[in-house]
């Protein structure tokens, strides 16, 4: 039997069914055991079809976090039309209390899933770039109140790099602190973004945090 042969219409919703099938696998497998299998079972498609669309696993996941990411971008813009601003404790329980928590996607990722994903981004031409960076923080810190002017978007961005390196290796850490040290390394972002003003209600509700890990 001759391979199915679909529309541009129907491709792009089936590419769009399986981007948004690969963080409930990550979620269920990690990365190292989310084999090509697993995900055209879930899609409910073949073999053939899941590499006419992604050359690996790698690569597949590597489309999926930025379809994940670009997702979230568009709720915002949705959510916060331009205008209205999210406060400084809004973007602390998004980013910190869900994203980058020890909730996350990113715990079920090691080292080697990283390099992996990036070597998969690396082949499609995807290379970490600050122009890249810069554009994505750009749109996000749009919707943000009491952002500082002097924004240093490499600094931050590899802060935020540390925060998800520290959680997807955890076992590299001592356990009893490895919150403190999160709840650090966040607030120190927290001081990167934004003015001193602006951040005054949301450092009370991280001191209260913080309490409880001293």
């Amino acid at each position: 039997m001759p391979p199915r042969v679909f529309t541009e219409e129907e491709r792009e919703k089936l590419r769009e069914l399986m981007l948004d099938q690969a963080i409930p696998l990550l979620e269920e497998y990690g990365l190292k055991h989310m084999s090509v299998d697993k995900i055209t079972s879930k899609v409910g498609i073949g073999k053939s079809t899941f590499y006419n669309f992604f050359s690996s696993k790698e690569e597949y996941v590597s489309y999926a976090l930025e379809h994940n990411r670009k997702k979230l971008l568009d709720n915002l813009d949705k959510q916060f039309p331009q205008g209205k601003k999210m406060k400084p404790a809004e973007i602390y329980n998004m980013l910190f209390k869900g994203l980058l928590s020890s909730n996350s996607i990113y715990e079920k990722l090691t080292a080697e899933d990283e390099r992996s994903l990036y070597e998969a981004d690396k082949a499609r031409g995807k290379n970490v770039s600050l122009e890249r960076e810069t554009m994505i923080a750009s749109r996000l810190m749009a919707h943000m109140d009491g952002v500082r002017k002097d924004l240093n978007v490499g600094l931050i961005s590899n802060y935020i790099k540390l925060i998800v390196l520290a959680y997807e290796n955890s076992y590299m850490f001592h356990d009893s602190e490895m919150e403190h040290m999160q709840a650090e390394l966040k607030l120190r972002v927290i001081d990167m973004i934004f003015e001193e003003d602006a951040k005054r209600e949301l450092m009370e509700m991280i001191k209260k945090e913080n309490a409880d890990y001293n």
